[in-house]
């Protein structure tokens, strides 16, 4: 099968967004607790920068809520976002073209207490308040199959149509990239 480079590119945010993730303070005080009540279910990145701040070291990651199973977190956050397509079908909101940075923050049970996002410069243009009510509505809606002892979240890239394909066999022998029979050393 062919690897469209957004698949790759959307595998390799990923990894380096756990990776960036779980630096974060696994510590909750009552102080984050309180502020991350003040932090509006879906807000765009960069509006309420002291309780986003404030929020994230009450949450751990995707990633260790998934017993550090890279490929189980992996399923389970395409899982959400073709859900997220699915959401987008049923209310009828045009997502395809949509390019944001996005992040999630789910409480113990895998409902999603809050979604941080900013459009991307190269995301098709659309209404800000519009993409907001559609994720506050996915987000009364939808819950990850992930149960936890501690609130979790995720941060990373999302281009839509997500185009990852589910037990993907691929091996380098069917890559597109193949090589080249005239002998020319680099």
């Amino acid at each position: 099968m062919k690897a469209s480079a957004s698949v790759l590119l959307s595998i390799f945010t990923f990894c380096l967004c756990l990776a960036g993730g779980s630096i974060q303070a696994q510590s909750s005080n009552q102080e984050s607790v309180r502020q991350s009540h003040s932090l509006p279910a879906v807000f765009i990145l960069g509006e309420y920068d002291k309780q986003y701040e404030a929020a994230m070291p009450g949450y751990t990651t995707l990633l260790e809520a998934c017993d550090g199973d890279m490929k189980v977190a992996f399923e389970k956050l395409m899982m959400m976002m073709r859900e997220m397509e699915a959401y987008a079908n049923i209310e009828k909101f045009d997502i395809k073209g949509v390019n944001a940075w996005m992040h999630f923050f789910w409480k113990e049970d895998g409902s999603i207490e809050h979604i941080g996002f900013y459009l991307k410069p190269n995301s098709k243009n659309v209404n800000t308040e519009n993409l907001r009510n559609f994720l506050n509505g996915f987000a009364n809606w939808y819950k990850i199959p992930v149960g936890s002892d501690k609130k979790f979240s995720h941060y990373s890239s999302f281009a839509f149509p997500i185009t990852y394909l589910k037990n993907n066999n691929s091996s380098i022998d069917k890559s597109t990239v193949k090589k080249n029979d005239n002998s020319n050393n680099y």
